[in-house]
């Protein structure tokens, strides 16, 4: 159920393992896993890479209702066996939607 409720509510598609919900001081926090298929080097593009620690980063999202969410996602820490390159896997959220702002000069012209 919640791997279906952050694929369509939130836009978190492939390589990231949902691994629980809390609820916590009025908030709904989403703890996801980076998958080994995604610790792949950037420069010489050999995998899987060797995870060498690793650090969570929140992400506050869209509500639901009136709880605030926040997606706690794995930010792996890792080298590459090949090349020896040492690189941070990035989430694979959506880009932000592109919002435009008109000028007040436009608004005076008309």
């Amino acid at each position: 159920m919640s791997q279906s409720l952050l694929y369509h509510a939130f836009g978190v598609r492939e390589g990231y393992k949902y691994q629980k919900t809390e609820y916590v001081e009025g908030r709904v926090e989403f703890h996801l896993r980076c998958k080994e298929e995604r610790l792949k080097c950037p420069q010489c593009g050999h995998a899987p890479a060797r995870r060498r620690g690793s650090r969570w980063r929140r992400i506050r999202t869209v509500p639901i209702g009136l709880k605030e969410v926040v997606l706690v996602t794995e930010v792996p820490r890792c080298q590459c066996q090949e090349c020896g390159k040492t690189f941070e896997v990035s989430p694979l959220l959506p880009r932000p939607a592109r919002t435009t702002v008109s000028r007040s000069s436009d608004w005076s012209a008309r």
